[in-house]
Parts: C-alpha cells; structure tokens; sequence
C-alpha cells in the first residue's frame, strides 16, 4: 500500500492520525517531529552562512552543516511514510501467522524492517544532536531559540524511537536478535543526556543576552 503523506495538506495528516486508524501512527509522528528538527537545523544554517552576526569561520561551519542536512531532509522526510508502510506489513504478516504458524519468519522479518527503520532514525538523531551542539556556539544569535528546539524535539524523538523498538523486539522470538537490538538502544541515555545539555546551553545564552 502506497501512503502519501507528504503530497496531503498537513491538516489532513493531523486528521489522519487521530482517526481510529494505525496508520499513521506513533512511528510515523515521530519521525515527522525528527524531520521538523533536520528542517529547523537548515533554517538556522541559512539564517547563518551570510549574515554579518557571526565570524567568517562560524559561516563555514553553519554552510558544513547545511550542506549535510541537505542530504538527510529527503530521507527523513520518506521514513514519515515508509513507517506505515512497513507496519501495514506486519499486521498483514502477523494475520498470516496465526493461521499459519510456519509463517512465522515473514512476520519477523517484517518486525525487524521496522527496528532497522528506527535504529536509522537513531543514527540521526546523533549526527543532528552534534550540528546543534555546535550551532550553539556558532548560529546567528537570533537563531538560538530555533536551535534549542530543535534539540527539544530530538529529544522527544529519542524516547519514541526507544518505544518503537522496544514494542517491536517485544516480538522477535530470536533471542540472540533482541539481546543485539537491546544493545543498539543502550546509548539512548547518552544521547538524550546531549539533547539535555544542548538545550541548557541554549536557556543560558538567551538568559545571558550572548
């Protein structure tokens, strides 16, 4: 089945998402508020790389990180899809191996597209939480608040990505697969600990005036 959030009025998303309906749903959502942050990332950078606020070397860098938040916006930006698409998948699996319980390996498979799915989104969330933490100190300063949530925003996507891949595993009988998956995910707290961090830095500037 083809979604195609992104050619809809957002209004009909927002619609879409609260309807008795899975898809879209939290994953999709998620993904959605991670590709609002990339999208955050590239206007503070535009906002950056010729203004008369910031150093030449400040420039360089915000053009650095545009240049690769480029890149990741459009994929991004299909995950918001690619999460329904996939989950449209396990449920039609998960019906097939009820009745038919040799049929188990195609809902497995189905399940970990989706953890690999969001392992990727977390894959993300690191390198975009290493652009804001640089930003801070090198954004045009009416920009700070944007960067701030950005980070926010990461943050929330973090902990919806852990959620994701926790009920998916939940599934997977291979106990070797989710011993794995569960040690891919130990670096959340990490991860949130920078978005944290981030976001402080950010409330001390603004506090601060600098």
């Amino acid at each position: 089945m083809e979604y195609k959030y992104l050619k809809e009025p957002l209004e009909k998303y927002i619609e879409r998402l609260s309807e008795k309906s899975p898809c879209p749903g939290g994953g999709s959502a998620a993904i959605l508020s991670l590709a609002l942050a990339n999208a955050l990332i590239l206007m503070v950078c535009n906002y950056t790389v010729d203004s008369t606020k910031v150093e030449e070397n400040s420039r360089k860098i915000s053009k650095d990180i545009l240049d690769n938040a480029l890149q990741i916006q459009p994929l991004i930006n299909k995950y918001v899809e690619q999460d329904s698409i996939i989950y449209k998948e396990i449920q039609e699996t998960m019906k097939v191996c009820r009745k038919d319980p040799t049929k188990a390996t195609e809902y497995e498979n189905a399940l970990k597209k989706s953890i690999n799915l969001h392992i990727q989104i977390l894959d993300y969330c690191q390198s975009m939480l290493r652009w804001n933490e640089i930003l801070v100190e090198h954004c045009n300063p009416y920009l700070i608040s944007d960067v701030g949530v950005s980070a926010s925003l990461i943050e929330g996507v973090i902990r919806a990505t852990e959620v994701n891949i926790l009920i998916n595993l939940r599934e997977i009988k291979n106990v070797q697969y989710v011993t794995e998956g569960t040690n891919k995910i130990q670096v959340l707290s990490s991860l949130i600990q920078k978005a944290i961090d981030i976001i402080r830095k950010v409330e001390m500037k603004i506090s601060s005036g600098t």
